[in-house]
């Protein structure tokens, strides 16, 4: 059986457990904590060098195990072997599946420049903050959580500024308007963008309904967590974020 490694409080592990849920493939969760450094052991890194979650090991049918990490490597590779087309065409005779896949790889490409901002930017800070001060990370890894009114401003602009490039670039532009990222079914694509975007109501509490011209978006994010397992997969980050207003 395939093996996962990490935590659900990490946003790419959620993208890769989701899809897994959606095609009903087995797994086991392999619990790998990253606010307790344990993605940074020595046995760890011994078996994924890069250090990361999520991570998997599995047979692609050859009988030799792979150990994979990096959340788009592994969601590739489960549709390659899989050959779930639907979440990732791996025709490349069909002209359609060919360009559908090329779009997929766009916003797959990006997407450490794009919503991947929001977790570093913007939710990574307070989580060390009230993790700190839950006594649950390792040495060297806090960051005070801030009721200031001038940092409040600026944390919402980095959120609306985030939010309106990814709902131009690849909700609403020149390649016509979609349900989804591209097309109109959900994609790995969708799957890698939802959790990154989404943690900022379900954790900060903060509605994108402050701003008007977000409207694409909120129906985006209404339609994903409308997908089967939604709920189960983010059951975690809404504990989170609970905890997280309590504190503030």
């Amino acid at each position: 059986m395939l093996k996962l490694y990490g935590h659900y409080g990490s946003q790419p592990f959620r993208s890769v457990a989701w899809l897994l849920k959606m095609k009903k493939e087995p797994f086991e969760v392999i619990s790998i904590n990253p606010m307790k450094g344990e993605n940074r052991s020595k046995d760890y890194r011994a078996k994924f060098p890069l250090g990361l979650i999520p991570a998997i090991e599995d047979d692609p049918g050859d009988g030799r195990t792979i150990a994979l990490s990096e959340a788009s490597a592994i969601m590739i590779y489960l549709c390659d072997k899989n050959k779930w087309n639907v979440m990732y065409p791996s025709s490349i005779n069909n002209p359609s599946d060919l360009r559908q896949r090329a779009l997929i790889n766009e916003y797959i490409s990006h997407h450490n420049e794009s919503t991947r901002l929001m977790t570093r930017n913007v939710i990574r800070p307070g989580l060390r903050g009230l993790f700190a001060a839950e006594g649950n990370l390792s040495p060297g890894m806090t960051h005070a959580l801030s009721k200031s009114p001038a940092d409040l401003v600026k944390l919402k602009s980095t959120i609306r500024d985030t939010a309106k490039r990814f709902q131009h670039k690849f909700l609403a532009n020149s390649r016509g308007s979609s349900n989804f990222i591209v097309g109109d079914n959900p994609t790995i694509a969708d799957l890698l963008a939802y959790p990154d975007l989404a943690q900022i109501p379900q954790i900060l509490g903060i509605d994108y309904s402050e701003w008007p011209e977000l409207e694409g978006l909120r129906q985006w994010l209404d339609r994903m967590a409308k997908l089967p397992y939604h709920d189960d997969v983010h059951r975690t980050t809404i504990k989170i974020g609970k905890l997280y207003q309590s504190k503030l």
